[in-house]
């Protein structure tokens, strides 16, 4: 085995000062980029990759490997898109996702990684993508230039998810490639032949690829407004109550039937995600609770949406809410969520109109790629009416037990209720999927609000379990 040491021996002084600079440049203008390599060259395209992250200032790039970890491609990928001013550098991504995802899911994947790299596009992410292909008798020819112990004439370019598991013909790869060049992000494909030569073909794509995004003005895409899904809100009624006996037994039957369905769920494929958003004061808190009481705490995390920190805003706006992704087996529960995206964003002006057009696009991709991973999701919009609010309000400013509830945050929205209705509606019937629907919850009666909350988490266990 030998390995040869030092970058000027692969590539020339000059271009890995060049790449050095531009690197720079890159992190001067708080560009992320992701390199993504992909191919199937077993360890000998390790081995180049790792050449490639070595021209580069180190505290500027991030590694990974997705053929490394058990979590859905989507979510890993998209937690580890570069923040801004650093670049990523996939050792195989999310098209060994797709393909580890098997054949039968090719289409729908294909279709996913493209709105992806859309997704990518326009929140600022540059994506350079590198296929690295091989002639397996050329490549006898030039198997002794790569830097690792062969066992086998071609073992060094045998990959398990691209040859064994799957068994893609060199047809289908090109599809795949075909399938996946567009605008948002072309395909760069080297031939791997002698080991040194290939790295340098690599980095001279890099350089120019990387003085083209120098060059080329970002400007992100605007959407149109598709309202294409039911509004469950045209239907509600606030009429509906629930006395308070019937009340405490229903409470407790289905916190017992929620307990029970937690431990099948555990020792299942599927997470579960549940989000609340509402009316200030509307009970979203009491809804909540209501479900963490049934709850074993192992099993369940809660996350407040407060607003994003520094490190949340320099990744894509959707990064801080997948990190919080439940594993299998496992319930996350927010209060308040993604969908700020769509109504106090747009309305208090913390994103652009460009920004608000495409967040229903983006959210829906989000959660449909999710749901295709086993992760279940509850959407509730926790109702009230704008005259029930004002007695709480008051309510709550009488109580010196509560009056720490409510702020003058709570009094301006209030001001701005029919613009903020006007956004929720809109929302939902952007957001209103069949893998991700919302449910009223009328809460003018919290004791009906909270009742309806928990039937619907076990009817929707129930199905999904069973």
């Amino acid at each position: 085995m030998w390995i040869r040491s030092g970058m000027d021996l692969l590539i020339k002084k000059d271009q890995a000062n060049t790449l050095t600079q531009l690197e720079h440049e890159l992190a001067d203008r708080k560009m992320a980029t992701v390199i993504l390599m992909e191919g199937p060259g077993g360890m000998a395209m390790s081995h180049i990759v790792n050449q490639i992250v070595a021209i580069f200032e180190p505290r500027n790039i991030k590694y990974h490997s997705i053929s490394s970890t058990k979590m859905p491609w989507v979510k890993y990928c998209l937690l580890n898109v570069a923040p801004k001013g650093t670049i990523s550098i996939f050792d195989r991504g999310w098209y060994t996702g797709i393909i580890a995802d098997g054949d039968e899911w090719l289409t729908q994947n294909i279709n996913l990684a493209n709105s992806f790299e859309r997704y990518l596009y326009n929140n600022g992410v540059n994506v350079i993508k590198i296929y690295l292909d091989y002639d397996e008798d050329k490549m006898k020819k030039f198997k002794k230039s790569y830097p690792v112990d062969l066992k086998g004439e071609s073992e060094i370019f045998n990959d398990d998810l691209y040859e064994r598991e799957m068994s893609l013909s060199p047809a289908k790869i090109k599809n795949l490639l075909q399938a996946t060049n567009t605008k948002y992000s072309g395909w760069e494909i080297i031939k791997m032949e002698d080991y040194e030569d290939t790295i340098r073909k690599i980095a001279t794509v890099i350089e120019a690829k990387f003085i083209d995004l120098l060059k080329m003005p970002r400007v992100p895409e605007k959407f149109d407004i598709l309202e294409v899904y039911p509004n469950p809100r045209e239907k509600v009624d606030f009429s509906k109550e629930i006395d308070k006996d019937t009340y405490e037994k229903k409470l407790d039957k289905l916190q017992k039937k929620l307990a029970e369905l937690q431990i099948e769920l555990a020792k299942s494929e599927y997470a579960l995600v549940l989000v609340f958003e509402g009316w200030d004061a509307a009970g979203k808190g009491g809804c909540i609770k209501r479900v963490t009481q049934a709850l074993n705490p192992r099993g369940y995390k809660t996350f407040p949406t407060p607003a994003p920190t520094p490190e949340e805003k320099s990744h894509t706006h959707l990064w801080r809410f997948a990190k919080n992704m439940p594993d299998p087996g496992k319930i996350a529960i927010f209060d308040r969520s993604w969908y700020g995206r769509m109504m106090v964003e747009p309305i208090e002006g913390f994103c652009s109109e460009v920004d608000y057009s495409r967040a229903a696009g983006e959210i829906n991709l989000f959660e449909s790629a999710l749901a295709n991973s086993h992760v279940i999701f509850i959407k509730f919009w926790v109702d009230v009416t704008k005259e029930e609010q004002l007695v709480r309000f008051n309510d709550r400013a009488a109580d010196p037990m509560k009056s720490w509830k409510l702020t003058d945050e709570d009094w301006r929205n209030r001001e701005k209720w029919d613009t903020y209705e006007t956004y929720i509606n809109s929302m939902i019937k952007q957001t209103n999927t069949p893998h991700a629907p919302w449910v009223d919850i009328e809460c003018v009666d919290k004791r009906y609000g909270r009742i309806k909350v928990l039937e619907t988490i076990v009817d929707v266990l129930k199905e999904k379990l069973d």
